[in-house]
């Protein structure tokens, strides 16, 4: 049974059921872990660049969680805002870091849409979210 969150998701239209794709959740996780080496690997060169990468590592395997259990969020205005609520209602107690992807979307928003740049510092902390969201994940799939 959905918690509550993910019940007012699916009534809400943001969320919808779909087939389970196991293949496919396992394919997204490898892309988000490829990403995760890459923003790593430019963190100090690119800093923007890396924390458009992790960020994009949270989300992919967060919605790869979504697909391996049916769900996936509709194709609107507000996608990536609804993958990060599904993360904080379904995983937080799996990893504290998954209440973490909507404050990693809004500031990826800011460098992406405005004027923003991150220094290295900031980027390594939202890398280790980035990681401990993708574990999560890694680990909830290897399980089933």
């Amino acid at each position: 049974m959905p918690d509550s969150e993910l019940r007012r998701l699916l009534a809400g239209r943001a969320v919808q059921q779909v087939e389970a794709d196991a293949d496919s959740a396992a394919a997204s996780l490898e892309e988000a872990a490829r990403h995760l080496a890459s923003a790593r690997a430019i963190t100090d060169t690119d800093p923007n660049g890396a924390y458009q990468l992790l960020y994009d590592a949270a989300r992919k395997a967060v919605a790869a969680h979504m697909l391996s259990r049916g769900y996936r969020a509709t194709n609107a205005l507000g996608a990536h805002a609804v993958v990060a609520r599904y993360s904080a209602a379904v995983l937080a107690a799996r990893t504290p870091s998954a209440t973490e992807l909507d404050r990693l979307r809004r500031r990826r928003n800011r460098s992406e849409y405005a004027l923003a740049f991150f220094e290295p510092a900031e980027v390594r902390e939202a890398l280790g979210h980035a990681e401990a969201i993708v574990r999560a994940v890694a680990e909830d799939l290897s399980t089933r």
